[in-house]
């Protein structure tokens, strides 16, 4: 593995402190690095899904500041945590920790229900533009947190269940909604007895650590003739977009993987699925396909573009950066505003 193609500010650094983090994210922080020190969270090596372990190194820490290397692909442009948690890591972090260090127990419950249900309604228009349900579908959410996205869905006639390991949020969703959520994972949707229509992936694939066998899993779980919804941070979207440019924003340490719409198609294809409609956003719907893709049969050239994406995404933020305060003070803010836009217009869309 080579060094990071970027900067010094990648490398991994025990007095880095995350400005955006509460006082009680930062403690989490602590307390994960604490744990990972002593050997409670344990962390194991992980090639790529298309089987390689020939990669380049793009960050030592996560954006919270912990060691938690990501690295992407030579060979079909994945990125990817490597050394990543154990599986039993994650459960413990999911139970104990992520909640706080993702920002959820800053807010108040009943507000972030309220936008977590707006979110929903609008995953369930954008769902139903795409594909027709039939009456009275079986829908599963896997990662349902306080279950609001089932809400619309049970509202129209849907028979649902989420699983989480979350217990908090699970009891408050429980409380909320009336709804059937229950604290686990894929194995508690096998002991509901039916198979569903559709199945919900929102902002949970890229946790996934086995990607094979746990979309092996939810083939188990979908009806014949069902679909999957999946919406994640897409790589390519997400940090031009949302992250402003910054890479390290988008790399949580609870997420495994790092997709562009290219890359996800190519794992769903290898896993039995076939693309209806995704955006590089990534919000995506796929369904069932007899099909398996041969793996070796990598998106073409992706490795190429993601890298010369993040290349692009680091130069717009080290000119921010370097270049933007400055400008403030010299009270030609706008004119670097339109300069940066320009930089921008010539990135990849």
């Amino acid at each position: 593995m080579s060094k990071s193609i970027f900067s010094k500010r990648f490398r991994y650094r025990q007095n880095y402190i995350n400005s955006s983090m509460s006082p009680n994210a930062l403690k989490v922080k602590e307390r994960i690095r604490a744990k990972i020190d002593n050997g409670t969270y344990k962390l194991e090596a992980c090639n790529c899904f298309c089987g390689s372990n020939e990669s380049i190194l793009i960050s030592e820490m996560d954006r919270y500041g912990n060691y938690y290397p990501f690295v992407l692909c030579k060979k079909c442009g994945i990125m990817r945590a490597s050394p990543r948690l154990t599986k039993e890591s994650y459960v413990n972090l999911y139970t104990y920790d992520y909640r706080t260090l993702y920002g959820d127990n800053d807010w108040d419950k009943n507000k972030l229900f309220k936008m977590k249900l707006q979110q929903a309604r609008e995953a369930h228009r954008f769902i139903a533009k795409y594909i027709t349900l039939p009456p009275n579908a079986v829908v599963f959410d896997i990662g349902c947190n306080m279950g609001t996205m089932l809400l619309p869905f049970h509202q129209n006639g849907c028979e649902v269940m989420g699983v989480d390991y979350g217990i908090e949020y699970i009891e408050f969703g429980r409380q909320k909604t009336g709804l059937n959520l229950q604290v686990g994972g894929i194995e508690k949707l096998r002991d509901f007895g039916g198979r569903a229509d559709l199945v919900i992936l929102n902002h949970v694939l890229e946790h996934f650590i086995d990607l094979e066998n746990e979309l092996a899993a939810i083939r188990k779980i979908i009806k014949p003739d069902g679909y999957i919804f999946i919406d994640l941070p897409g790589t390519l979207w997400w940090i031009k977009k949302i992250c402003k440019g910054n890479i390290l924003s988008v790399l949580q340490n609870a997420h495994t993987w790092q997709f562009s719409l290219s890359a996800l198609r190519y794992v769903m294809e290898c896993c039995g699925f076939e693309l209806i409609y995704g955006n590089e956003e990534i919000k995506s719907i796929f369904k069932l396909s007899s099909i398996l893709k041969d793996r070796t049969a990598v998106p073409h050239g992706e490795f190429d573009k993601v890298l010369a994406h993040l290349r692009a995404m680091e130069d717009v933020y080290l000119f921010k950066s370097y270049l933007f305060k400055p400008a403030e003070m010299l009270g030609i803010k706008e004119i670097m505003k339109n300069a940066m836009q320009r930089i921008k217009d010539t990135r990849y869309e």
